[in-house]
């Protein structure tokens, strides 16, 4: 786990060194294990030597993954190609149409098995690898990729309707005019088990780095997926639907036309395809996201209904079957009795066989009960919080059946040692650490409070809320947001849930596997009082959902939450003389956090641009106040960029108030969290500017000490678009920082002219006495210690004579990962670099912060200093390294 912390994986020189320890730590074990260890008074010496072989088997464990999954990456001359896969559909899968839903896009995680015809290794390595280990390679691993695909294209030619598709890829030209698109009958989307062959445009697993929100690329790594993509087209012919009875049991469920279908299908099928923003909005404002995502605890639910059904039948049907066949042999000693076959003793004994049995009872309801875990795992889709809680069950029955008398804490270790070793990079995703806390609260909980002597229900109300107040810090470190409402929520909820997630489980079992008309009935009757039940349990999270505290949206650091998880710990500990004491002092970091106690050093002020991938946020901060520079780009409706990156981080930065609000042009890439940033309550009193709204030559503002200039466009200007782009400067005494937008090489030149000709204009004024040299130097309006490059690096705009005049120390380019303009532009990278300008990409880089101090400002960036981890590397432009 201390893995989660390493700024790069062991190198092969190091691991090498601790495959040497390791083998002498465990020939030292080996060794005196053979002996008394009394007699060479060894035992200090020999935990020590079990402690390093278990620091460096699980180091060396994680580091050899981690060197796998980078070594087999996509090579450099083969991102964004159109290759030809075949592949099975892993995760992902459509579990019903969403043809009713406008802009709907499938994500499949699929296992590539060739590329081009020839294996995923052979493609990957390129020759490097023997053919032996390539062959061990493909049989071993799986290469997964994450690809999105929003419609089907088929070709198919009129006459004779022949597939098109291979020919297409190969370089043919397009279908003519008797050829057209088509789509097959009854195809709607690929489900969980197809395999199909497709092209596919592939690239690196990769993400935007900020300082706060999720991170996609910690997340595709925690998955193991290595690329990701979009589908282009897909072969119909050689597409193999191999639909699930998770399918299956999904249309099934369809056809009871429930209110609340979309619910239904999340709780009994894990499937959450048609959840919109207010559904996500009410989990995640109620605190009750974790009951509609199958999880472990579904799952412990099924497997406590599961040991009430099997307790009794299988004790009843043991004791009926062995009562047969005693019954059938006691009448044959009883025939032999009268006979004088059998004595007296045989016949008493015969008696008491019939009220005893030798089945295997406890063994039998235990793999029963295990059974039926993994059968609805595969039902729920087999989810990673669900595979590791049946894997955790099997370990507890294993121990059970085994009679092996091992205290919790060794249980607790194994089991978490256990799933590191079957799933190491999931230690990277919030379900494990959200799974394990639960899982140590419990334990904690029972042992320390006493739960076991208290009525079920007490316990059940006790634990219910301490688990949510202890959970609370770890959904601030991961999601940024805290439910208040959610120990209300969840004591209504989950009774609730509990209740009617084995009745509608076994009714939709029964409607899909059952045909008897009466059994039809009474499954469709209880789905559908089962419905209103939930649909008044909805209309419940709703109100609490819109009340004004109902949850909090604050981002708290990492060391201040696992310092409350603590204090928690210690409030629920038996008291002692300095437990006040302790609870207060691992406070004190939170308290810290919430309240920005410390006076802010008035001199200091920040630039931060943030990796928005093909799109521009930025921010300037000055103590407890911001201006914001355009907002990122909008998709589907959500400005992720600005909702998630943008204006969390503001409030984790305790500013009070976003005073100006800069829209360099109207181009959803820069404009596109305007909305948001409206509506925010940091931005109340806001000023907003647009080109055609206060954005115009000559005017400046003075703010929290720091000079804003407008530049561009002249005044009375009526265009919104890239030549009339913002250009603002903002300046103190000693630095300055120019963002010009989008203009180009037009806007530049007509820029320059202007600045050239009003410094002649007003040193001719003021020093007309002096004798002065007309020739032309860098204008002080435009001359910056940072420029953030115009039009994110396109070729057409950063000019020679534009960069000569502004004479920038650092350039920051804002631009996507393998964008397909493919900004910056190698011509403009060389021009920086001539005239000596540090260069940082926000692909690469990720978040970028400029902090200014009298004379002097410095550089922090996400990957290379400020969150420096093995699992973020940046990925640099192929296009500059040519």
């Amino acid at each position: 786990m201390s893995a989660v912390f390493w700024q790069k994986l062991p190198s092969t020189h190091s691991m090498a060194l601790m495959i040497a320890i390791l083998v002498t730590s465990a020939a030292i074990i080996l060794l005196f294990s053979v002996k008394k260890l009394s007699e060479f008074h060894a035992l200090p010496e020999v935990l020590l030597c079990w402690a390093v072989c278990g620091l460096l088997s699980g180091v060396l464990w994680v580091a050899s993954l981690g060197h796998f999954y980078y070594a087999w990456q996509l090579p450099q001359g083969k991102i964004q190609q159109d290759v030809i896969i075949s592949g099975e559909v892993m995760s992902g899968g459509c579990v019903s149409s969403l043809e009713s839903v406008p802009g709907a896009a499938y994500q499949y995680v699929v296992a590539i098995k060739s590329v081009n015809g020839e294996s995923t290794a052979a493609y990957l390595n390129e020759g490097a690898l023997f053919p032996v280990f390539k062959r061990l390679l493909t049989s071993t691993f799986v290469f997964k990729a994450r690809l999105s695909h929003k419609h089907y294209a088929f070709r198919y030619n009129i006459n004779d309707q022949s597939f098109r598709f291979h020919n297409a890829v190969l370089g043919e030209k397009y279908p003519s005019k008797t050829q057209r698109l088509a789509k097959p009958k009854n195809f709607t989307c690929l489900h969980n088990g197809d395999t199909f062959s497709a092209v596919v445009r592939l690239k690196p697993a990769y993400g935007t780095a900020n300082p706060v929100g999720a991170s996609r690329q910690q997340q595709l790594l925690s998955q193991f997926i290595h690329a990701t993509g979009y589908i282009k087209s897909i072969n119909h012919n050689q597409t193999q639907h191999n639909h699930s009875v998770r399918q299956a049991l999904a249309t099934t469920l369809k056809q009871q036309n429930l209110i609340n279908y979309s619910w239904w299908r999340a709780l009994l099928l894990g499937d959450k395809t048609d959840f919109t923003l207010h559904d996500w909005t009410l989990l995640q404002r109620s605190g009750t996201g974790h009951i509609f995502s199958i999880s472990g605890m579904h799952l412990s639910l099924i497997a406590a209904v599961s040991l009430l059904l099997f307790n009794p039948v299988i004790f009843l049907l043991a004791h009926l079957v062995n009562a047969l066949e005693s019954a059938k042999d006691c009448f044959n000693i009883k025939i032999n009795y009268r006979y004088k076959a059998t004595s007296r003793k045989q016949r008493e004994q015969c008696n008491q066989k019939v009220i005893t049995t030798k089945a295997p009872i406890r063994t039998t309801v235990l793999v029963s009960l295990v059974v039926a875990c993994f059968l609805y795992a595969l039902l729920s889709g087999s989810a990673l919080p669900v595979v590791r809680a049946l894997v955790l069950l099997t370990v507890g029955c294993f121990l059970s059946l085994s009679r092996l008398a091992w205290r919790p804490v060794n249980i607790a270790l194994t089991m978490l040692a256990l799933n590191l070793l079957l799933f190491p990079f999931s230690m990277l995703s919030a379900s494990f650490y959200l799974s394990s806390v639960a899982v140590v609260c419990i334990w904690f909980l029972v042992v320390i409070w006493g739960l076991k002597r208290a009525p079920w229900y007490v316990s059940l109300f006790k634990l219910q809320i301490a688990l949510t107040v202890l959970i609370m810090p770890l959904t601030l470190i991961w999601f940024g947001s805290a439910s208040f409402i959610s120990i209300i929520a969840n004591l209504i909820a989950l009774p609730v849930i509990t209740v009617l997630l084995p009745i509608c489980l076994l009714s939709l079992l029964s409607l899909h596997f059952i045909e008897f008309v009466f059994i039809q009935h009474l499954s469709g009757t209880l789905m559908h009082y089962s419905d209103a039940c939930l649909g008044y349990l909805l209309s419940l999270l709703n109100r609490l959902s819109d009340v004004s505290f109902s949850a909090i949206d604050f981002h708290v650091s990492s060391s201040a939450a696992l310092c409350l998880v603590g204090a928690l710990f210690v409030l629920l500990l038996p008291t002692w003389r300095y437990k006040t004491l302790c609870v207060v002092l691992l406070l004190l970091p939170l308290v810290s956090t919430i309240k920005k106690w410390l006076p802010s050093n008035e001199t200091l002020w920040a630039l931060h641009v943030f990796d928005a991938g093909q799109a521009s946020a930025i921010a300037i901060t000055k103590g407890d106040r911001a201006i914001i520079i355009d907002s990122g780009a909008q998709f589907n409706g959500i400005a992720h960029t600005a909702t998630e990156h943008l204006l969390p981080f503001l409030e984790s930065k305790h500013v009070e108030s976003i005073d100006v609000v800069i829209h360099t042009h109207s181009d959803n890439d820069h404009a596109g969290g305007a909305l948001a940033v409206q509506q925010h309550s940091l931005a109340t009193h806001a000023t907003f500017y647009t080109p055609t709204l206060g954005c115009e030559r000559g005017k400046q503002l003075v703010w929290q000490n720091l000079t804003i200039s407008f530049l561009w466009p002249l005044k009375g200007n009526e265009q919104d678009n890239n030549a009339m782009s913002c250009v603002v400067k903002i300046a103190s005494k000693s630095s300055s920082v120019l963002i010009p937008g989008d203009i180009e090489k037009a806007s530049e030149y007509a820029l320059i002219t202007r600045e050239i000709n009003e410094s002649r204009k007003n040193r001719a004024s003021s020093l007309r006495s002096a004798s002065l040299n007309t020739s032309r130097t860098s204008p002080s309006k435009l001359s910056a210690d940072i420029l953030v490059a115009p039009h994110h690096g396109s070729k057409t705009s950063s000019t020679n004579v534009f960069i000569e005049h502004v004479a920038p120390k650092v350039v920051i380019f804002t631009q996507g990962f393998e964008n397909r303009w493919q900004f910056p532009a190698r011509a403009v990278a060389k021009r920086y670099e001539r005239f000596g300008a540090t260069q940082y990409l926000t692909s690469y880089h990720g978040y970028i912060r400029a902090n200014f101090d009298n004379d002097s400002f410095y550089i922090d960036t996400q990957r290379a200093t400020l969150q420096n981890r093995w699992y973020l590397p940046g990925i640099a432009p192929r296009h500059l390294k040519e």
